[in-house]
């Protein structure tokens, strides 16, 4: 699926994130992501991936083009499980490796 401005966009408010938040969790730079959404400037397929994997780990889901429909976007979690996730999440703490082989 090409990741387009206006579904990068829709994401982005869908998932209640600003473009700040979104640069932060991608590491990609907030003015080019700006550029992008609005049409002014293209980027390369690494960046639409990058921005489509963080908003997939957000909780967005994005739909393919289908005979009943066209591409689109939604929730892949309810407002109350994404609160929950960010809250575990956001815990803190040490992350150690497993000893599971």
């Amino acid at each position: 699926m090409n990741l387009t401005p206006e579904l990068c966009h829709a994401a982005r408010i869908l998932a209640r994130i600003d473009r700040a938040r979104l640069a932060a969790e991608s590491g990609l730079a907030e003015d080019r992501i700006a550029a992008f959404e609005e049409g002014t400037g293209e980027p390369g397929d690494s960046m639409r991936e990058k921005l489509q994997t963080t908003l997939e780990a957000l909780g967005i889901v994005f739909l393919p083009e289908e005979a009943e429909g066209g591409i689109g976007v939604r929730l892949k979690f309810t407002e109350s499980e994404t609160r929950r996730i960010l809250n575990w999440e956001g815990e803190g703490g040490r992350a150690n490796e497993d000893d599971v082989v």
